[in-house]
Formats: C-alpha cells, structure tokens, sequence
C-alpha cells in the first residue's frame, strides 16, 4: 500500500521570510500541524540543488519558530528557486539559464550543508501519494524534473483559485496568465485527484475546462479551508490601537479593492460621520502607500495606520480588539481573514465575492464592492448601533461551532484520498 506523504516545500521555500503566515504558506503550515497530530502522514520537502524528495520530521507547538509547525530545517538551508519549465521557448533566457543553473545548484549546495545530519532523509516518491498545497508553479517544477527519471508521485494537488486567468489579476497579466496556466496544466494532467479550497474553486475550475484552458480533468473535491485561528506563544510586541478602529489584512489596489474601503471612509468623513481608524495589516507595498497618500485622502490620513508584517499573536488581538473586519475583494479563493475575524469573535464586512459568501455565511454582512456608499452606510451603522453591534457579537459567538477547525480540513483532505 502507498504511503500518504505532505509535502511542505512550499513553507520550506518560505523559510525565514515574513510571508510564512499568509495565504497559501499558512494553509500548508496549519493543514500540516494537524496531519502531524493526527498521525499516519509522512512529510517531505524537495530539494532543487539535489533534484528530490526528502523525508523530514516537522516542528510543532514551541519548538517551531512559527509556534505553528515548520519543516524542521535552519532558513540557512533556504534554497534559491529558479523555474524549471516554460510555457514558450526564449533562445536568450534559456541561453542565461544554462548558464545560470549551475551557479545556483552550488549555491543550493553550500546552503544544504546547514542542515543537520539526519535531518532529511531522500526518499524516492515513485508511485507514493503526495499531498500537495503549494503553488502551481513550486509543484509543475519539481514534476518536470521527477517526471523526466521516471518518478512521478500519486499527486493530490489543492486548487486555491483561477483568478489569474481573470483580468484583473496582475498588472503583467499576459506574462502572469501565460506561466499560471502552463503550470497548472501540468498539475492537473499529473494529479490523480484534485482537490479544491472552496465550491466556488471547483465552479471556476470547471467553467475554465469547459472553455478549454484544461483538457485532462482529474476528479475534483471541494475542501473548504478552515475559519481557525490558532493561538501562539508569539510575542505581542505591538499592542492593538486605542479607540475604535476597523481591520483590513492584505488589503491592497485593484482586485483587493482597497479603493472602496477608502472611498468609503472620506464619504462618511464629507457627510459629517464619525470616521473610525483603518489598520492596514500586512505587507508592505509601495503602491498601497501612494494610495493612500492621495490628495483626495486628505481628511482622512490621520485615520490609517500601517500595521506591518504582524505575527500571528498581533493578529489575533487586532482582530479581537476591532469594530470590524473589512474585506473589500472583487474575487477570492477562500478568504482566510474573514474566518480567522469570525473565529475569534469579529463580525466581518465582506465584499459579495461567491467566496467569500461560502466563508461568512449568514455571520458576515455583505456590501457591493462597487458601492463605496453601501459600505460607508455599513460602517456608520456598525459604530453607531451600540445594540446591534452587540447582538451581532452574541449571533457569532453563539454559532461558533459552524466554523470549520484546521482539523477538520485535514480530515477531508485525509478522507477524499483514501476515498479514491
């Protein structure tokens, strides 16, 4: 019988980096945590200087420096990614990249050697099941390479989203599109099941078969990921604001739609409205700051406040401590900060994106994201109705046990692939 494998290459790539606790690095870290607890699950990482797979035994719980799980390498060993495969040839890239290749495998090699001896275990993956969240584009490289020695794994990918084949996507749209989509074809043409983050995933999924743009379908089951949100023993260096104030994670220009949270909040400051402080948790990212430093912003700069790279402890009592969370996106997969807000207690102000509805439920209250004034009227009711602010507290609270666990993610990831 094959054995069932994680593979965590994706928070091993992320190694040291602040982006360990978002998006997909986290689905990997929590789904991960709770596979290791339950046990029968085996974990591994690839290695691009060696060209494999190899074995390793997570950290939980404090011995992680993510108070979560991490692989249980040094960031020393970190390695340098370079993409194996492209969807078009280019003579003078791929002239650079023969000559760059080798360069990096020695870099890689020198960094393996922080590894401690024992640590990881190269393990041949042919024919062994290998569950996988990363990104397309981490899995389409190192099935290229396993592929070509005639190794390939029982794949089991998770399908986060097909928003970069929508438009607004990136601002290099054709480029972005162009890799994405050559990635995940090679994905799901290797994957015996696929598995998707939420219905509205497996609808994209499958209106974009429909159409063309992938024509070996495996079976497809839907995995909603969790609303959780852990308690660590990270440090709380920065305390939550004073006074109310209202949270946004991640928000950022175009299909994050920070523009109509912003607009939002000048309408209410035109209109004499009280305007609650805005904390922008995140990254940081130079187009949100030139955003928000527009002229027409003006009169109400003094009501953002930049809240950078925040641990999970930090985030846990920002969300706790607000009006609200505010999730303006056009489109999302799933829509972690909404769960996480909801979790803990929160009530959220979300965007009408399908995904999103499949998180919030009937907790969230909904909003057009191309109606700044609906959101404003939104939050003037929230700051404003001390009563039922209160009850929508007591309804959430009271509706705990609907939200789904990291457990319970890891089950049905568990159960779809012994199903098939």
């Amino acid at each position: 019988m094959s054995a069932i494998y994680m593979d965590l290459s994706e928070q091993f790539l992320a190694n040291g980096h602040r982006f360990k606790y978002y998006g997909i690095v986290r689905t990997v870290m929590e789904v991960g945590y709770e596979m290791a607890r339950l046990g029968g699950v085996r974990f591994v990482i690839y290695s691009p200087a060696h060209s494999q797979f190899f074995e390793v035994t997570p950290r939980l719980d404090a011995a992680s420096p993510t108070g979560v799980m991490d692989p249980g390498l040094p960031p020393e060993a970190t390695p340098i990614r370079l993409r194996r495969s492209f969807p078009t040839r280019n003579r003078l890239r791929d002239a650079l990249l023969r000559l760059v290749r080798p360069l990096v495998r020695w870099v890689n090699l020198r960094r393996w050697r922080h590894v401690p001896s024992g640590a990881a275990r190269p393990v041949d993956m042919t024919g062994q099941i290998l569950i996988s969240l990363g990104r397309p584009k981490i899995i389409a490289d190192y099935l290229a390479e396993l592929e070509s020695r005639g190794a390939a794994p029982a794949l089991v990918p998770l399908v986060h989203d097909m928003i970069p084949l929508h438009a607004f996507a990136h601002r290099d749209h054709k480029v972005f599109t162009s890799n994405y989509l050559h990635d995940t074809r090679k994905v799901l043409s290797c994957a015996h099941l696929a598995l998707t983050n939420s219905l509205f995933t497996r609808d994209e999924l499958l209106h974009f078969s429909e159409r063309g743009y992938f024509k070996a379908m495996p079976p497809l089951t839907p995995v909603p990921l969790g609303h959780e949100l852990r308690p660590t023993q990270e440090p709380l260096t920065r305390p939550p604001p004073d006074g109310p104030y209202l949270i946004s994670v991640g928000a950022l220009t175009g299909r994050k739609n920070l523009a109509c949270l912003m607009e939002a909040l000048r309408l209410l400051h035109e209109q004499g409205r009280p305007v609650p402080r805005l904390v922008l948790a995140g990254a940081r990212r130079k187009r949100t700051d030139e955003f928000v430093q527009q002229s027409r912003f003006a009169g109400i700069a003094d009501r953002v406040m930049f809240f950078r790279d925040p641990n999970q402890s930090e985030l846990r009592a920002l969300y706790e401590g607000a009006l609200a969370l505010v999730i303006p996106s056009y489109m999302e997969g799933w829509g972690l900060p909404l769960g996480e807000a909801l979790w803990v207690g929160t009530p959220g102000l979300s965007a009408t994106a399908p995904a999103l509805k499949e998180v919030g439920g009937d907790l969230a209250r909904y909003f057009d994201p191309d109606s700044p004034s609906g959101l404003a009227a939104e939050i003037d009711r929230l700051q404003s109705d001390d009563a039922d602010r209160a009850a929508w507290r007591d309804r959430i609270a009271a509706s705990r046990d609907r939200l789904r666990s990291w457990k319970d993610v890891a089950n049905d990831i568990l159960g779809a692939v012994r199903a098939t």
